[in-house]
């Protein structure tokens, strides 16, 4: 298979749409169908693509929950009007064994599934770089076609997303730990919350609001992807539960001390940032005046020195005369970085 060049897509929820965006934007020429026309009108509105009707298309993405794949994919192939298919589905293994027991043919499918998303649905949240820098993980079997394979591929980078290979049960692992749990127990924070009165919910801190954000979510979307990692969800909460036991029984602050540093240890592991970086990363801070320039007078001279800036993050309090920005930087450059700021006026330091 050549570059592509005409993709159709099947769903024009958040996601759909998303990549009928960025695909747009990338020079391919898109078509659009859902069940919900709504839903088609939008996107055609927001510059996604066209109606897709009858057009013959190189590659389709079939952006409809877990449990409704196979059936998609299934009158995809029988209308011959896509060569290949892929799917986006935050679920791998169900809808793999569905399509294969539906009769589809499993070489010119290859599943897919984007780490992006939104706690807004629907395509008026679709944003074009909703995937750029975002893992695109592609979960062929061993009938999966070269050209399936390919064109996922192509689709991915399109898209301005890093392809990464993996199998669907080591996915549908992953996401149980990374996306299913925090979920539910997300849900279930906010929930038992809903117990409290107003006036005492008035005392939650920016904690709580962080832990409970992915609340917002669609109740029927995730009521299928629970159900589809049903098995890998439980076992992921059986541990939990083995942790969280010894924690609150009598020699509680020794197991809560573990459990923390543990917390510590794992989160340490995140990647600050997503994809390959060459260098280890070290945080230096520095309290920036709240006045005109001093942002683009901070930057110039970093870039001076010729310090590599990966990330930044920026704390303010209202009203205050300072903020402090946070700049990840090579490991190798952080205490070079931090005597130059000092001694440039700034007040610096490194984050622990």
């Amino acid at each position: 298979m050549g570059t592509l060049s005409r993709v159709g897509i099947v769903g024009a929820g958040l996601i759909g749409s998303s990549a009928a965006l960025a695909l747009s934007a990338a020079g391919v020429e898109v078509f659009l169908r859902d069940r919900d026309s709504e839903q088609v009108r939008l996107a055609v509105a927001l510059g996604a693509g066209t109606e897709w009707t009858d057009q013959r298309v190189q590659h389709a993405i079939v952006a409809v929950p877990p449990t409704a794949v196979a059936a998609e994919l299934l009158e995809l192939q029988r209308s011959g009007l896509a060569e290949t298919q892929s799917d986006v589905s935050s679920v791998k293994a169900g809808p793999v064994a569905a399509a294969r027991d539906a009769g589809c043919d499993m070489t010119a499918f290859c599943g897919a599934h984007p780490i992006a998303g939104r706690e807004r649905g629907g395509a008026v949240a679709a944003r074009a770089d909703l995937f750029s820098g975002r893992p695109w993980v592609i979960t062929p079997i061993e009938s999966t076609g070269r050209a399936a394979l390919t064109a996922v591929e192509q689709i991915a980078e399109l898209c301005g997303a890093l392809p990464v290979h993996i199998s669907p049960d080591r996915h549908d692992a992953a996401m149980a730990v990374l996306s299913h749990l925090p979920q539910l127990l997300a849900s279930l924070l906010a929930a038992d919350a809903g117990l409290l009165s107003d006036e005492e919910l008035a005392l939650a801190g920016q904690g709580f609001r962080d832990v409970t954000r992915l609340a917002d979510s669609d109740p029927q979307l995730w009521a299928q992807i629970i159900e589809g990692n049903r098995n890998e969800v439980a076992a992921a909460a059986r541990r939990l539960i083995e942790v969280l036991q010894p924690a609150l029984a009598t020699d509680a602050p020794e197991a809560v001390a573990r459990l923390v540093s543990d917390g510590n240890a794992g989160r340490s592991r995140l990647p600050d940032k997503i994809g390959p970086r060459p260098h280890a990363w070290q945080w230096v801070g520095v309290v920036v005046q709240d006045r005109p320039g001093e942002l683009a007078n901070l930057f110039a001279a970093v870039a001076e020195w010729n310090v590599n800036v990966e990330d930044i993050h920026v704390e303010h309090s209202r009203n205050a005369p300072f903020g402090r920005l946070e700049l990840a930087v090579a490991a190798e450059r952080a205490t070079e970085l931090v005597e130059r700021l000092e001694g440039a006026g700034w007040v610096a330091y490194r984050r622990s």
